[in-house]
């Protein structure tokens, strides 16, 4: 039996500076944009493109270009520092591509694994993200070889793997992990590791149809300028 293609994703950790990349009303933010709408419409084997700003560093920026093979595009790397970017590829563990439509998306790294005992404890730590009340699932993929930008040297540690979880929000996702069977399975886990490197980002996605998705949360003053007369029930 022939066994279906499992699109790749490439993930992407690149320093950004102040650039304002959020703000899409600024020439940064529409450079930016155009950018990943003309990697998403024309790169063959592309499905999405996503992106966000970290949490922890606002001058880092993650991207996940979710293809079926193939570099960056030459259309992107103008605004990346290519002296201050990492780039890594793995195969999902999962086709489900859901959680990258989540209010809350976290990227665990996994550097330097001892294979056996990573093995015993890696189910444990997983079960324990999936199962929590906000989170929506995740997917798992190894680095594969070989690594295409690694600035930071990290892969040099040896065997790397990434995690990717979706969340129904930010307070929710800080909330459940701090739980103590979410703890001691992550410390088992880091345990059979070097070292771990965790992100936490809101994303924004671009289709291969052009279609741009962002989360944004509502404030009362936001609801109260609704004009639901325009919007008639048919």
């Amino acid at each position: 039996m022939v066994q279906p293609v499992q699109p790749a994703i490439e993930i992407v950790v690149t320093d950004i500076g102040d650039h304002t990349i959020d703000d899409v009303s600024t020439q940064d933010g529409k450079d930016w944009l155009e950018a990943f709408r003309a990697g998403a419409e024309t790169i063959p084997g592309v499905v999405r493109a996503c992106w966000g700003r970290s949490y922890r560093d606002s001058n880092i920026a993650m991207h996940f270009i979710d293809d079926l093979g193939g570099a960056v595009p030459e259309s992107l790397w103008h605004i990346m520092d290519r002296e201050k970017t990492d780039l890594y590829v793995i195969i999902p563990n999962t086709p489900d591509r859901s959680i990258l439509y989540a209010p809350q998306t976290n990227v665990v790294f996994f550097w330097g694994i001892d294979e056996d005992a990573f093995r015993a404890k890696q189910d444990e730590f997983f079960t324990a993200i999936e199962k929590s009340d906000s989170c929506f699932g995740y997917i798992w993929g190894e680095i594969q070889p070989p690594v295409l930008s690694d600035k930071r040297g990290y892969a040099a540690l040896g065997k790397g793997g990434v995690m990717i979880s979706g969340w129904k929000s930010r307070e929710e996702h800080d909330r459940d992990v701090a739980k103590p069977r979410v703890v001691e399975a992550y410390k088992a886990v880091s345990a059979t590791v070097k070292r771990t490197d965790i992100w936490g980002m809101q994303v924004s996605i671009v289709e291969e149809n052009g279609h741009f998705h962002r989360w944004q949360r509502l404030t009362n003053t936001d609801v109260t300028q609704w004009d639901h007369s325009k919007w008639p029930i048919a």
